[in-house]
């Protein structure tokens, strides 16, 4: 409720990406995206979906581009519904 009154946009975008979009969270367990950097990983998923977060050591925040994955990290995609599933199956493949 504080969103509506404080930052109308914010709850606007919110509503709006519970139609049309999606927030998924990995954990890194996928050995050929280790030691890539933001920016690497980025250039190979698709359009509509961004690395929003990386949580490392119990911390969050939003990614440089030339910060290097490691394994464990988690990573927070947003984007297109579509997008953000084809990238969670780029980073997360299911045997």
């Amino acid at each position: 409720m504080d969103n509506v009154i404080e930052r109308p946009a914010l709850a606007n975008w919110m509503t709006e990406l519970g139609r049309t979009g999606d927030v998924q969270e990995i954990e890194v367990t996928a050995e050929d995206i280790v030691g890539m950097t933001i920016q690497d990983l980025d250039n190979e998923l698709p359009n509509g979906v961004l690395i929003a977060l990386i949580g490392r050591n119990g911390e969050n925040r939003v990614p440089e581009q030339d910060l290097t994955i490691e394994y464990g990290d988690h990573l927070t995609f947003l984007g297109h519904t579509d997008a953000v599933h084809d990238a969670l199956q780029r980073t997360h493949p299911h045997d």
